[in-house]
């Protein structure tokens, strides 16, 4: 088994892993890395689709504000996930015109002409596409997933970037509300997570550092992250899901203890937590109990196949016992599983 391999499906996963674990506003991490929410966004240019000889800048924009979805379609489930957030922002075309936002669709990944089409089809998008065939622009934003959304006000700032989740349209138009100063971001987050709005001051301020945490994370500033789930715990004791965050990425950094402790804390206020069972199923392969992890992860991946972590370290499990052929299979299922939770695509008639 190469390392590339696992090297790949690590990153497949802590990305899906963070873009699904929260569907508030502000934890949906920002997905850039040229530039940070609030900056003022880095010029780039992009190509027409159809005529080549046109061309879009972002500086060619500044005075209005703009939505851009940028994505990709170089292997099938990038395609159909690409295809599902380009319908999701169809169907807010209404509320965007009425607010003058100018809506455009960018393939920034330069695929074939055959691959473009087919994505806009099946999504049926009437945004303007653009494409950025050299890649120059990727590069430039730093754009960490695709597909993802990029909101940009009249000054040229980042006033939003979004992954997609299932609240995608409720986060879209929160996210333009708060741009356009008709809502708070108090009032659009109230609006998301309505019992929020009744959580004790205890359990607000362990949220904060928790969401914050999931900043951090998304970033790949590990330690900050670890910093603010500890906050988190140090405020609300019983936030399972900072205690579990905290039991993982203490697994990756090989501190046994500190995982064990934080784990068992997350399975005892959440005995059911599937991913807190994944978890312990690696934290007893780094403790060297091969057995007791792979009857876990066997269980975890039999009774839900799309567990996506759990076949991962199923596949250590049998990276560590030399068992190449089934390491490749369960890596290959932690990968198609990723890619479907990283962006759920709506059943086809």
């Amino acid at each position: 088994m190469t390392g590339n391999m696992r090297s790949l499906i690590a990153v497949i996963i802590f990305s899906a892993m963070v873009f699904i674990s929260s569907t508030t506003l502000r934890a949906v991490a920002f997905p850039f890395r040229g530039f940070d929410e609030g900056a003022v966004v880095p010029d780039v240019s992009f190509k027409g689709v159809k005529d080549p000889g046109k061309s879009l800048a972002f500086a060619e924009l500044k005075g209005k504000p703009f939505l851009v979805v940028l994505w990709g379609a170089d292997i099938p489930e990038k395609a159909e996930h690409s295809a599902t957030i380009l319908a999701e922002v169809e169907r807010l075309t209404p509320f965007f015109k009425q607010r003058d936002v100018r809506l455009i669709s960018v393939n920034a990944q330069g695929d074939e002409a055959a691959r473009i089409d087919e994505v806009l089809s099946l999504s049926k998008s009437s945004l303007e596409v653009y494409t950025d065939p050299g890649q120059q622009a990727y590069a430039t934003l730093g754009i960490f997933v695709l597909p993802t959304v990029l909101l940009v006000d009249k000054d040229g700032k980042a006033a939003a970037g979004l992954g997609y989740s299932r609240d995608l349209q409720d986060r879209l138009k929160g996210a333009v509300e708060i741009m356009l100063g008709e809502k708070t971001v108090a009032q659009v987050e109230a609006e998301l997570r309505p019992e929020m709005a009744e959580a004790s001051d205890q359990e607000k301020g362990g949220r904060r550092h928790y969401d914050f945490g999931l900043v951090m994370l998304r970033r790949g500033q590990i330690d900050n992250a670890i910093r603010e789930f500890g906050k988190a715990v140090e405020i609300d004791p019983k936030m399972s899901e900072a205690h579990l965050e905290l039991g993982c990425l203490y697994l990756n950094k090989k501190q046994l203890p500190e995982a064990e402790k934080a784990i068992n804390q997350a399975l005892a206020a959440d005995p059911g937590s599937v991913r807190g069972k994944a978890c312990r199923g690696e934290l007893k392969r780094l403790k060297g109990q091969t057995a007791e992890a792979l009857q876990e992860l066997q269980a975890l991946v039999a009774a839900d196949p799309d567990n996506y972590e759990a076949f991962y370290y199923l596949g250590r499990v049998h990276e560590d016992q030399k068992q190449d052929k089934e390491a490749m299979t369960a890596y290959k299922n932690a990968y198609r599983a990723a890619l479907r939770h990283s962006a759920p695509v709506e059943e086809k008639n």
